[in-house]
């Protein structure tokens, strides 16, 4: 039975191959999906042929479907979702060999599959390339002598997700499982889990069409573009990472604990898509740069005087508070970064620890402004003694993101 469905899937593949894999469809009314290699999360190899094999169940299965065109792309770095843009240019080199045409409406599949014992296990994720936010998920199992029964299921899940199927409401399988809410931010961390989360300082528009938002912008002046570029990135571009959290009780101070834990500060991968996209889409520019893979230059046109004065003054640098215990408790730790605004310690629990590295810049000239942005992360170590009977009350960890002009405020 095994080598029978092997035979299949690996004629299914090649067949699935031949078929006008590289066709573009000349109406920009059909909708366009990408599926990549499955992931193998099995503990032991032995059905690798999955990776390609359950991509062209799931082309073959689409192939049919009216103003819907399935592709096999290739399998590119997972840091990509968080770049829609890029990730969108190099799908479509790699299966049109040609430039995105943004009226064509495209969509994901990044899928995996766990196989123990006979029981697969598929998870499947469907994401919308114009912001990589994922609008479905797939999850079901079943025995792997009846994988050939599942193909028709997984070509029906993408197609009522898409609302392509005439009778939405059609009946599945009875085990398929499909949140739509993606995972949030948690608000804090308890020191005695000793956890590490990623607090993420995600723009509030960031499910925002982004295509539509530089359709509407391409009938503005370029200055002004990159003004309204500008005001939806500066004030906002920042992630933060906390690990390494650690506690010793001190011998010589038996009622003390000392507290350190890291921070890793990097800047938002949207945010380098975007200005990545604004550059390569833009005309009149000067000295383009396509790479932010260390550190990049890019000069984006010209701006007037208004906002050459705004940039200069530099009001937009974001700064981060670290905060140790929630606002209700009165002798909560605070550390945060001033420099080179050095301000008055507001009290004996606040913490200056100086200079935080901005790693998103801005140099305005006279007529052009030159953004600066470093992918690379950097990462602060914070300490502090507490008291024994502090550690309860002071056992969650939070970051935020405020405007340096504005934090003495926020203290």
């Amino acid at each position: 039975m095994n080598k029978k469905l092997f035979l299949i899937i690996l004629l299914g593949l090649l067949v699935g191959n031949a078929i006008s894999q590289e066709f573009l469809p000349v109406s920009k009314q059909n909708m366009l999906v990408f599926i990549e290699p499955f992931e193998d999360h099995s503990p032991r190899a032995g059905q690798g042929w999955l990776k390609q094999g359950l991509p062209g169940f799931l082309k073959s299965s689409l192939s049919d479907a009216d103003y819907l065109h399935p592709y096999i792309a290739p399998d590119f770095e997972s840091n990509l979702i968080d770049r829609p843009h890029k990730l969108q240019d190099l799908l479509w080199k790699s299966v049109f060999q040609k430039r995105v045409d943004p009226g064509y409406e495209t969509y994901l599949v990044l899928g995996s599959f766990v196989y123990v014992e006979g029981t697969l296990t598929v998870r499947m994720d469907l994401l919308s390339l114009h912001n990589t936010q994922i609008l479905a998920h797939f999850e079901d199992e079943l025995p792997y002598t009846k994988l050939l029964t599942w193909k028709g299921e997984m070509g029906e899940w993408v197609l009522e997700n898409m609302r392509l199927l005439d009778d939405p409401k059609s009946p599945t399988s009875s085990s398929q499982k499909i949140p739509t809410n993606s995972t949030t931010p948690l608000p804090g961390i308890a020191l005695k889990q000793q956890l590490t989360t990623l607090f993420d300082s995600q723009k509030s528009n960031e499910s925002e069409d982004l295509q539509r938002k530089y359709e509407q912008q391409s009938r503005m002046k370029l200055g002004v573009q990159l003004e309204k570029l500008w005001h939806d990135i500066a004030y906002d571009p920042y992630l933060a990472n906390i690990h390494d959290i650690n506690t010793l009780r001190l011998q010589a101070e038996p009622d003390s604990v000392l507290v350190t834990f890291k921070v890793g500060y990097r800047i938002n991968p949207r945010i380098l898509d975007e200005i990545e996209h604004f550059s390569k889409t833009r005309s009149g520019l000067v000295g383009k740069t396509e790479s932010f893979e260390g550190h990049a230059f890019m000069d984006l046109g010209y701006i007037d005087a208004a906002f050459t004065k705004e940039i200069a003054g530099g009001d937009w640098r974001i700064v981060p508070i670290v905060t140790m215990g929630s606002e209700k408790v009165d002798n909560r730790r605070v550390f945060y970064h001033s420099f080179p605004r050095p301000i008055e310690s507001p009290g004996e629990y606040y913490y200056n620890q100086g200079k935080f590295k901005q790693l998103l810049l801005a140099i305005p000239g006279v007529d052009a402004m030159r953004i600066f942005a470093q992918e690379e992360k950097q990462v602060y170590e914070y300490s502090i003694v507490v008291g024994y009977d502090e550690i309860k009350k002071l056992d969650k960890i939070q970051v935020k993101f405020v405007s340096e002009q504005d934090l003495t405020s926020q203290l």
